[in-house]
């Protein structure tokens, strides 16, 4: 991990317990406050369940939470990771709309596992699983993998996910196939705006500028995997076209993720004031007109 050369002002890239992470939406802010960050955004995995308790302990600590969350595409059969940022959690949104449809998705998917999981000679019935997702709203390949190790059948999650869960892997259940301009029309219109993320990490650097010509706000330059060479690139790319560069950690916990601590990667003060200058000119467009 390369260590920014700028001042962090925000982590752009957090999990919490409303998806995979291991901390509370509150604990996620006290964490943020403890590493010195004034902004920090919840990007749980196809939920913005944790957001309100989230803002509600930044506001109790002086800590803006940015109300986020991390979606799938595919461009063909390459998966895509895009957070969103700044959208309106409200139930009526257009982007809590197609969570909601995305998230029934999952907790399917989680149960398809457990039965290909049966079918290996694996013992899990879908009330191990929920029982390992907790209050999770967003179900997913982790808690599959926690439920295996709950009952001895891998040693880690990471494990079960490795061994059986991932793409190609004998239990694998394929994702809802959204499209990147299912995720872009969603967050457009719930006044948000979109970042690639990591996208060192998924090795397809060619589809980037065609994302950015088809409605991609920006991409995740400072991502807590990139390289120094990564990240100098990603923000000229960014810069090239104009484009927003965000950042983050990604954390999850250390159970799922070692090492990786809340503020340990994301955006500098000019970058955050880009991206919320981008999202303050969405929302005026989106906002209903006055009679």
């Amino acid at each position: 991990m390369a260590s920014d050369v700028f001042q962090i002002a925000a982590d752009l890239h957090v999990h919490s317990t409303a998806s995979d992470g291991e901390l509370a939406p509150e604990q996620v802010v006290e964490a943020a406050a403890q590493a010195g960050l004034k902004t920090v955004a919840l990007t749980d995995h196809d939920t913005l369940a944790g957001v309100a308790a989230a803002q509600a302990r930044g506001k109790e600590l002086g800590i803006e939470v940015v109300p986020g969350c991390e979606l799938t595409a595919y461009e063909g059969r390459i998966e895509l990771h895009i957070l969103a940022y700044f959208v309106d959690p409200g139930l009526q949104a257009p982007l809590a709309k197609l969570l909601a449809r995305v998230r029934e998705r999952r907790r399917e998917r989680a149960f398809e596992m457990g039965a290909k999981l049966r079918a290996l000679g694996m013992p899990i019935d879908d009330a191990d699983i929920l029982a390992a997702a907790g209050d999770a709203e967003s179900v997913g390949q982790p808690h599959v993998a926690k439920a295996m190790v709950a009952r001895g059948h891998v040693s880690s999650v990471r494990a079960g996910i490795i061994k059986y869960l991932r793409a190609g892997a004998p239990a694998h259940v394929a994702k809802l196939q959204l499209s990147p301009e299912d995720v872009f029309e969603a967050v457009r219109a719930s006044g948000g705006v979109t970042v690639l993320a990591h996208p060192g990490v998924g090795g397809h650097d060619e589809l980037i500028a065609p994302l950015f010509r088809r409605g991609l706000d920006g991409v995740e330059a400072h991502h807590q995997s990139h390289s120094a060479v990564n990240r100098r690139f990603y923000q000229r790319l960014a810069e090239r076209y104009e484009k927003a560069v965000g950042g983050g950690s990604d954390f999850h916990g250390s159970g799922v993720k070692p090492g990786v601590m809340v503020g340990s990667s994301g955006v500098s003060g000019g970058m955050l004031k880009d991206l919320r200058a981008r999202a303050a000119e969405r929302a005026s467009r989106c906002a209903p007109a006055s009679v």
